[in-house]
């Protein structure tokens, strides 16, 4: 994996991870669900378009929360990846002329 992406996953991977753990805790602590359901929209918010996509899942609950987050950093990856590849692209294409 190259290194942009690295640093992508890493930091999207914690986001997600950190909003995860945050409705967890509100889920073990307090039945009410309100830590869930706002990871879950922080998250899907976060990683607008695609993550729009969890909103299909059942909203506020752990596995929301986790698609979301999922959904996020596997599109936020791809983004750092297509703008490594339209870099290398451009740097190539100024050599040749």
């Amino acid at each position: 994996m190259p290194q942009p992406a690295k640093k992508v996953l890493a930091l999207y991977g914690g986001w997600s991870l950190l909003w995860l753990a945050v409705a967890a805790w509100g889920n073990t602590f307090s039945g009410h669900g309100e830590f869930g359901i706002s990871s879950h929209l922080i998250l899907a918010f976060t990683g607008l378009p695609l993550g729009l996509l969890s909103l299909h899942v059942p909203n506020g609950t752990i596995l929301g929360v986790a698609v979301a987050g999922a959904i996020g950093t596997a599109q936020w990856c791809a983004v750092a990846e297509l703008n490594r590849r339209w870099e290398r692209w451009q740097s190539a294409r100024k050599d040749v002329s």
